[in-house]
């Protein structure tokens, strides 16, 4: 049934209503039982009748399956209607039927036939696949406008990927145009032209094959998609656009403590160009692992940015560090500056109790917006309440606030929107939940966000609860949510799998359009490329099995 559908469906679409199939076969009849020269009988009906049989029959459908590709199955297929001389057919069956008449009757019977033939056939010059020459070369003009793109390329190969009805043309046009595929187009191809595109596939794909240029579709969503996630626009003709690939991923990374515990450390790490940003620093109990791994990605980092002072975010020790170590950056004109200490009012007098030069910090408030490379802070609204009764002094002389107006939030601690090529990501600090949240979500896109989650003991509000989460969230409009902080004091531990229950259960009546990602300590998430993960978990290793030949004295050991 699927063969007979099939052929149903092919025959529809090369000879659309039933008007000309009719002239074909009554043609063909004609032919048979009145023309009687033989080489036309056997060019015409013969070679005909064989054409369709090869066609219509199964064994050739299961043969071509085998060497065609299932996307392009069905157009290609088609062309096997190619071989039938359709109107030479239907021109000799009218010419036998108007040789049966004489004089003004004849004259009438042509007129006829070519009234039927215009009624019943297409003009191929009305076809959406009929394209009128525009140049010289007889190829598309798109074509034309691309090659000239490159007249002044000075490579020897200019490496591409671009749609089949471009790249065919390509390689006629100039020699330079380099690809990995001819006909047989990967996968990944589809993706220029595909309505919804996943410009990942794209980015790996060109890696590994050294791919520096990709062609896709101008249509406005497409397009807007393979910039909005970094690509960088080289030209365009009217129909496509040629965009440089950009692996804009950036990896998120947890440190622990010495304890194994989570460091309220992490680090945003762009993979393809090295900037790394370290937001909050921990303590010094995780100083020595933060060191560690700045060091293995060159010792360098771009910017230090603080949500607030508390002692379990910030650490002279990583100060000193950062000091001590001569750290540069550049800043948003390319001009190279030393690493800036970023952060909110309490945070910088911290820091200059430590020895830190001013000129080296850089005080932040709600508002403040700090470009570094090619990433843009933004600092917002924070909402610990915590840290807005947190004294400067935690010993006998701790300062008395009863009946005192709290001082301004805004000096103590801020949330961070970290813009990148790659997606946003959202730093709520030890944030407790806020409707405000919604705000933040209204006036930006968010990618990714973390909250700071915990189990409250009795009589204490420190950490957001698991409904909490869920709720900054839908608030904040999110893709992803991390939860962090859950493990750093004892007396706050919580589950995570508590969100995952409630995010199960109430997920498809609230109709959330964000999911929870699940850190383990020490774990990394790379954003896009894990945005449709759950959990993390450390690499299982064993790829490489059965790749060598195994040292055993059987096989029946495995």
């Amino acid at each position: 049934m699927v063969w007979l559908n099939f052929m149903i469906d092919i025959t529809q679409s090369f000879w659309g209503d039933l008007g000309f199939s009719i002239l074909f076969v009554l043609a063909l009849i004609a032919i048979f039982f009145k023309c009687k020269e033989t080489l036309s009988r056997y060019l015409l009906l013969w070679y005909s009748l064989l054409v369709l049989f090869v066609i219509y029959n199964p064994i050739t459908l299961i043969i071509c399956k085998q060497f065609m590709e299932e996307e392009t199955f069905e157009q290609y297929y088609l062309r096997l209607f190619g071989l039938v001389p359709v109107a030479a057919v239907i021109a000799v069956g009218f010419l036998i039927a108007v040789n049966h008449f004489s004089g003004i009757k004849k004259f009438i019977a042509v007129v006829i036939s070519a009234g039927l033939i215009i009624a019943l056939g297409n003009c191929l010059y009305t076809e959406d696949w009929f394209t009128k020459a525009e140049n010289r070369n007889k190829v598309p003009q798109d074509v034309v406008t691309i090659c000239d793109l490159f007249a002044d390329y000075e490579g020897d190969q200019i490496r591409i990927m671009a749609p089949l009805d471009v790249a065919i043309y390509l390689r006629q046009m100039d020699p330079r145009f380099a690809m990995t595929y001819a006909r047989q187009l990967p996968m990944e191809a589809y993706e220029l032209t595909n309505s919804n595109p996943d410009p990942s596939l794209v980015v790996d794909y060109c890696k590994e094959n050294n791919i520096d240029y990709v062609v896709v579709s101008a249509i406005d969503n497409i397009l807007n998609t393979y910039l909005n996630y970094g690509f960088k626009l080289y030209g365009r003709s009217a129909n496509y656009a040629v965009l440089t690939p950009n692996d804009p991923s950036w990896i998120l990374t947890e440190y622990p403590m010495a304890s194994g515990d989570q460091g309220m450390c992490y680090t945003m790490e762009n993979i393809n160009d090295g900037t790394l940003i370290v937001i909050d620093g921990g303590d010094a109990a995780n100083e020595q692992t933060v060191r560690d791994a700045i060091n293995e990605r060159g010792g360098v980092v771009d910017a230090w940015i603080i949500t607030h002072y508390h002692q379990d975010h910030m650490s002279a020790e990583w100060a000193a560090h950062v000091l001590q170590s001569g750290m540069t950056t550049t800043d948003e004109n390319g001009k190279e500056i030393p690493v800036p200490f970023i952060g909110p009012m309490k945070s910088v007098e911290t820091w200059v109790k430590w020895g830190v030069p001013e000129e080296r910090c850089k005080t932040v408030k709600p508002g403040d917006v700090i470009k570094i490379k090619d990433i843009e802070i933004i600092c917002l609204d924070s909402f610990d309440r915590t840290c807005i009764v947190t004294t400067d002094s935690t010993g006998p002389d701790r300062e008395e606030l009863t009946g005192k107006c709290p001082t301004d939030m805004d000096e103590k601690a801020v949330n961070y929107l970290v813009k990148t090529p790659g997606g946003n990501i959202y730093h709520s600090g030890d944030s407790h939940f806020s409707i405000y949240f919604a705000k933040h979500g209204k006036d930006h896109d968010i990618d990714v966000a973390f909250g700071s989650f915990g189990e409250n003991p009795i009589g204490m509000q420190d950490k957001m609860t698991s409904i909490d989460v869920l709720r900054m969230a839908e608030n904040l409009k999110c893709k992803v949510v991390i939860p962090i902080h859950w493990d750093v004091w004892t007396n706050f531990q919580a589950d995570c799998e508590e969100i995952k229950v409630l995010y199960d259960f109430k997920k498809d009546r609230n109709e959330y359009k964000f999911h929870p990602f699940f850190w383990q300590v020490g774990g990394k998430y790379v954003y896009p490329k894990d945005k449709d993960k759950i959990y993390y978990h450390h690499r299982r290793g064993f790829e490489d099995c059965f790749e060598a030949p195994q040292n055993i004295p059987y096989r029946s050991c495995l």
